[in-house]
């Protein structure tokens, strides 16, 4: 009976170590992702602050257009309360988004006197503004010819914190965002209450000994817990998640009170119970790997996404203005070029923001049929030249694993950039296969899956590295060889499409990336994809149309090129004066800028259908925002930033010969 007993003990002792370790271990990982999110937020509106400082009417020391471009900035981030410049050597301040421009300046305050002698980015802690409302400043020097010139202090808002915080805190738990100070920036609970106040003297202690780890402590509300903690590398920050402590302690007091009780009987029960916790556990770190990269894609999706709006007008600007003048320069002009190389080299910075934004999730793949051996086949070239005499490429498309359901463009980027990775990972020459098969996917049938495996034998990789070689930015490669764009971007393309990507690798023996991809029945590789078509204008010259957009260069170059097409054209440099422009009469086409202070782009589109139920509308947006640009006017064309004024013409021609609106009854 004795041994029976200890064994029994034995048993329900594990049984409440997995549970203690199985609490502690998600603690712990929600306590980092709060961390990694709430530094990547800080740091997307850090860089967006920068982006404002370098803006032209800063360099110009034009004030009424640099309290403009801030305003636009403000809208864009949606997380700043006001942005403030100051001239340090003044020592007051030059404009507050929160007074007019003509009100005149406050005196500088001593937490911007702070930063202006670090002449370096910085971060605040939690502070209460002048209006009584706690905000993170983020101060950004502006420099001219070496010298600090201006400090521009954006007070970010700290519900954007306490938002990531309250969605990331495990039910039932007390989650937090502490600064360097020991304040509470950010909390789950009591958030208006405890923000901008001291932490408990637990948490401060806690932070006091280490960057992360486990500690006992009672929180406001009197709640006896278990606290994981992680200290963000960027802000310096802590999120701290507590946990009921019953969760940990209670399980030991029922473990004992069992033993006692049933003894014998429990052993069979015990050993299922333990052999449960064990899967349920490893289970829940699948399922919160998997969740850590999801959130990583997504905040990278933040950061990239909130400067692509004005990184595309720009360059629909540049793209624009460069073809107009080529339509006048004639073919044998020796300047010609000179502004074809300039048009050519715009085009592909537009490509590289479309490559950025891919492995964001913010911008839809065009799904369809795609033959993966017609793909090969036309990097066959690109590959020979990339790769090297030194390194022997093979290539095996089964018949029966030949067609997927994916984005053309994106597949031969995914191949070609895992070709490349191949490429570094061999030494001194080698070999790449690229091969596919049947996919044997579990719970479906097995021929709805197909397998593309590129396959090298060069060094390999730790486990540590494969784990984190899909993260965004990730690389080992040295400084000018590596962006840490290429995997993410695979990854990105796959999951996607409806699939996954999966390494195997292991130093010394190579690497082997697998993607899996929703299969496709055969189709006709020669048709042309949807969309290339250039439609002719000459049928709709003379109809009228209102274009509605902020930038003045980007509107300058759409007015200029439909007018060179024959169209009639009425401008708008915002949402309430395309209004008056269309309320007595309709226009034949409304073209509308999806992202506008004031009013947005889809604010406008549904006050104008108010007045015009039929009117048609077309978006031009470098928005990436797939879902708000659908929200907005289910039926409205839309046409991305940059475009070519092929693009431009073929979108106005198909919302003109698309059916009106139905009228609402």
């Amino acid at each position: 009976m004795a041994p029976l007993l200890v064994l029994i003990g034995f048993l329900l002792f594990l049984n409440f170590d997995s549970t203690r370790r199985e609490v502690e271990y998600v603690s712990a990982r929600r306590a980092a992702e709060i961390a990694d999110l709430v530094d990547a937020a800080v740091q997307s509106q850090l860089k967006l602050a920068t982006a404002l400082s370098t803006a032209t009417p800063l360099v110009h020391d034009d004030m009424p257009a640099a309290y403009a471009r801030a305003r636009e900035f403000q809208a864009v981030s949606g997380a700043w309360r006001t942005v403030v410049l100051t001239d340090p050597a003044a020592g007051r301040e030059l404009f507050d988004l929160r007074r007019p421009l003509a009100s005149g300046g406050e005196p500088m305050a001593p937490f911007v006197a702070a930063a202006a002698r670090s002449e370096t980015p910085l971060i605040g802690n939690v502070l209460r503004d002048r209006l009584g409302v706690f905000v993170v400043p983020i101060h950004v020097p502006v420099m001219r010819d070496g010298r600090l010139r201006y400090i521009l202090t954006v007070e970010m808002d700290t519900a954007a914190v306490q938002g990531i915080v309250a969605q990331r805190a495990p039910a039932g738990s007390v989650a937090a965002v502490v600064d360097r100070a020991g304040n509470f920036v950010g909390r789950s609970v009591a958030h208006e209450r405890r923000v901008g106040r001291p932490a408990t003297r637990y948490v401060r202690e806690a932070v006091a000994r280490g960057r992360s780890g486990l500690y006992k402590g009672v929180t406001y509300e009197g709640l006896v817990n278990y606290t994981a903690f992680s200290t963000a590398p960027q802000t310096g920050w802590s999120a701290h998640v507590a946990v009921d402590s019953a969760l940990i302690d209670q399980p030991r007091s029922v473990s004992l009170a069992l033993l006692a009780a049933v003894a014998i009987t429990c052993l069979g029960a015990s050993g299922l119970l333990t052999m449960v916790a064990v899967r349920r556990s490893a289970d829940r770190r699948r399922d919160d790997e998997r969740l850590r990269q999801s959130q990583k894609m997504e905040a990278v999706g933040q950061l990239t996404g909130g400067i692509a709006h004005d990184f595309n007008n720009l360059l629909t600007v540049i793209i624009g203005g460069l073809e107009l003048v080529l339509k006048r320069v004639p073919p044998d002009d020796p300047n010609r070029r000179y502004l074809e190389g300039a048009a050519d080299a715009a085009t592909r910075g537009a490509k590289l923001t479309s490559r950025l934004l891919a492995f964001s999730r913010t911008q839809r793949l065009a799904l369809q049929p795609v033959d993966i051996a017609a793909v090969m086949d036309g990097l066959s070239d690109l590959l020979a030249q990339s790769l090297g005499p030194r390194i022997a490429v093979s290539v095996d498309i089964a018949d029966d694993a030949r067609w997927v359901l994916t984005d053309e463009n994106q597949l031969e980027l995914a191949l070609l950039n895992l070709a490349l990775n191949a490429r570094d990972a061999i030494a001194d020459g080698g070999r790449i296969a690229i091969s596919t098969q049947r996919a044997k996917v579990r719970g479906r049938s097995p021929h709805d899956r197909v397998e593309i495996i590129v396959a090298d034998d060069g060094h390999g990789m730790t486990r540590e590295v494969a784990a984190r070689a899909f993260d965004p930015f990730f690389t080992t490669k040295d400084v000018d060889r590596g962006t840490g764009l290429g995997l993410a971007q695979v990854y990105s393309m796959a999951r996607q499409s409806g699939g996954d990507a999966v390494i195997d690798s292991a130093p010394g023996q190579g690497t082997r990336v697998h993607l899996l991809l929703p299969s496709a029945p055969a189709g006709d590789a020669s048709e042309a994809p949807a969309g290339s078509t250039v439609i002719s204008t000459n049928a709709h010259r003379g109809r009228r149309l209102v274009v509605v957009d902020d930038d003045e260069g980007v509107r300058r170059v759409i007015v200029d090129e439909l007018r060179h097409l024959g169209f009639e054209i009425q401008e708008a440099a915002g949402g309430a004066e395309a209004l008056d422009l269309i309320k007595a009469e309709p226009p034949d086409l409304m073209i509308i800028d999806f992202l506008m202070p004031g009013l947005t782009g889809a604010e406008v589109a549904r006050r104008a259908r108010a007045m015009h139920p039929d009117l048609r509308i077309a978006f031009i947006s470098g928005h990436m925002d797939n879902a708000a640009l659908d929200a907005a006017v289910h039926d409205a064309v839309i046409l991305r930033k940059p475009f070519l004024s092929s693009e431009l013409a073929t979108m106005v021609t198909r919302a003109l010969e698309a059916d009106p609106a139905p009228r609402r009854s």
